[in-house]
């Protein structure tokens, strides 16, 4: 226990980086040792400028009560020490020595792809990722994101849907981003794991969220970006992919999408390309044609209904546009998209825009 105590003493020091933690246990053996040589006073033979402020921390910090919050709110503590702390993270450059986890990683989730993208998602990318996530959990594949809003969020939206999920935070679980993702936060626990590798209380910051993204390409076999910008996280999260020696595929979005610039740049360097299931599946090893779950038959509909579903596409178009590619009457049209949307074929967007399901 004291051992563990000094872990996760020693990442409550947010101003001892991975490089000055790793000085430190080189220079003073274990963790405990180093716990209590911070405690005698400034080490600026190993911190420099940063030595008061590491000293200061180690003066406030109280690892039994940070233990004592995290499971009273239902989480783990674990540190590489423990049985139980992932496999697949043991083996990246940088493993995190404490790990605050909701829910429970298990040995299924060692078969895992990591589903990343943009937070200013299109409709497109939301649907290819729910899509995408929602496949592999149907053939027993865990799917890893970050819990950001966009491509993240419909990635776990679809996994839940069938099977596995793991969410990996860049704020700790006390604080979880967005604002009011609580509610999500619970399910994805219920059905996989939520794991941080940051302090309780910590917030988002400008260096959390691309550090977590390592962890994201370290639990995962493959991963996939589905949609990104030129200038995007998940493109970091490819990055950590490549570097742990793993393959990246992207998704092909439209020349004409600033959202999809960087997964078709990943796309023209080598990334490989992935327009269905399959594509991902061969990169695991699994059959491309592995029974999934059954799914429930779609409604029975009437042939002008038929009709409008058809002409409905997975990009949003408006009532007006429906209409005019119809021909039927604007009433019409508007009634028949209400029972489109009751029966669950059809999605209604904000500004009265709708969108085919995929089935």
């Amino acid at each position: 226990m004291e051992r563990k105590l000094a872990w996760v003493g020693l990442n409550l020091l947010t101003s001892l980086t991975p490089r000055r933690r790793a000085l430190l246990l080189e220079r003073m053996g274990g963790p405990g040792e180093a716990w209590e040589a911070l405690a005698r006073g400034p080490l600026p033979e190993l911190f420099g400028e940063a030595a008061p402020d590491i000293w200061e921390k180690r003066r406030r910090a109280d690892p039994q009560e940070e233990i004592r919050r995290a499971e009273k709110a239902g989480a783990r503590v674990i540190t590489l020490d423990d049985r139980d702390y992932p496999e697949p993270l043991r083996e990246i450059a940088d493993p995190p020595p404490v790990l605050y986890v909701l829910g429970a990683w298990k040995e299924e989730d060692k078969r895992a792809v990591g589903l990343v993208g943009t937070r200013r998602a299109t409709s497109y990318g939301r649907l290819v990722a729910k899509k995408l996530a929602q496949e592999l959990a149907e053939r027993g594949v865990t799917v890893v994101s970050g819990m950001a809003p966009g491509i993240d969020t419909a990635a776990h939206e679809g996994a839940l849907l069938a099977g596995r999920t793991i969410a990996v935070l860049g704020t700790g679980l006390g604080r979880p981003y967005p604002a009011g993702s609580e509610k999500l936060m619970g399910r994805i626990a219920e059905r996989g794991a939520v794991l941080s590798e940051f302090p309780w209380d910590q917030e988002g910051t400008q260096w959390t969220f691309p550090r977590r993204n390592r962890l994201i390409a370290g639990l995962s076999q493959v991963v996939v970006v589905v949609e990104a910008p030129e200038r995007s996280g998940a493109l970091l999260t490819a990055d950590h992919a490549l570097e742990q020696g793993k393959e990246v595929l992207a998704v092909p979005g439209p020349i004409t999408s600033e959202a999809s610039a960087g997964t078709n740049r990943l796309l023209r360097e080598g990334a490989k390309p992935v327009t269905r299931v399959e594509d991902i599946l061969e990169e695991l090893g699994m059959p491309p044609l592995l029974e999934a779950r059954p799914r429930a038959p779609g409604p029975a509909l009437a042939p002008e209904a038929a009709r409008i579903l058809e002409l409905l596409s997975y990009e949003p178009l408006s009532i007006e546009a429906v209409v005019a590619r119809s021909g039927l009457p604007h009433q019409k049209v508007a009634q028949i998209l209400v029972e489109l949307v009751l029966a669950g074929a059809v999605e209604e967007l904000p500004g009265r825009q709708f969108l085919r399901k995929p089935r």
